[in-house]
């Protein structure tokens, strides 16, 4: 997770609010396809992540969103896990989603609809979160249970906090208690707090936030909190 803290901390500390993020382009292997993770679920947690550590513009590309693997020998490009932009070429599970013209995603298997639905959901969150838009950042450092492959921090305004807590790796879950810095506890009213997943829209009760906010995540998982 060094690498995500560098960026965060370092190299786009001052600008970050103005530049695109993504997690796949032109030039990049897709996520789905055999070359690279051959299952787009296990991005997700990187898209969280990508989606909220800052406020700039957010981009999917060209069928991220149902899981485009970029199969097949395109021509120029040849047989790369690339969507080419070189030769006269289609986007198959795209086109699934444009069925014909009628773009209602019929053809979709329910895994892709679902795929689908997370990416505009957490676009969604993005774009009515005042904490993801406009706040400001707070790595949280040295929790317990985490290792090398676990990342959270804090996005906060003056109305709202969000938590974002994250798990790459792909063996083991995450069960840890999150203790928050006197910068953001300090202006809750209340040491009880209501803790809303802002994906799943379940609500939970933190009884004492100076006890910490227990968290549980599976492998591959990530999640974000409102409170």
């Amino acid at each position: 997770m060094k690498d995500i803290s560098y960026v965060a901390n370092e190299e786009s500390k001052d600008f970050s609010d103005h530049m695109l993020r993504f997690l796949e382009n032109h030039d990049e292997e897709r996520i789905a396809s055999e070359g690279f993770a051959n299952d787009p679920a296990y991005a997700l947690p990187a898209m969280i992540v990508s989606a909220t550590l800052s406020g700039g513009p957010l981009m999917i590309y060209s069928g991220q969103e149902v899981g485009e693997p970029g199969r097949g020998n395109e021509g120029f490009g040849g047989e790369d896990s690339r969507t080419s932009i070189f030769d006269y070429w289609g986007v198959p599970e795209h086109q699934k989603w444009m069925n014909g013209g009628a773009f209602d995603g019929a053809l979709l298997s329910e895994k892709q609809k679902q795929l689908r639905s997370f990416y505009a959901n957490l676009f969604h969150v993005c774009t009515k979160s005042e904490a993801i838009s406009q706040g400001k950042f707070y790595e949280l450092k040295n929790q317990s249970g985490f290792n090398n492959r676990m990342y959270a921090y804090i996005r906060y305004t003056k109305n709202e906090r969000v938590l974002v807590i994250a798990n790459f790796d792909r063996e083991k879950s995450l069960e840890t208690t999150i203790q928050l810095p006197d910068l953001i506890s300090k202006d809750l009213a209340n040491d009880q707090v209501k803790l809303t997943d802002m994906l799943s829209g379940e609500i939970s009760t933190v009884n004492s936030l100076k006890q910490g906010i227990q968290i549980k995540l599976g492998p591959v998982q990530a999640k974000i909190f409102r409170f």
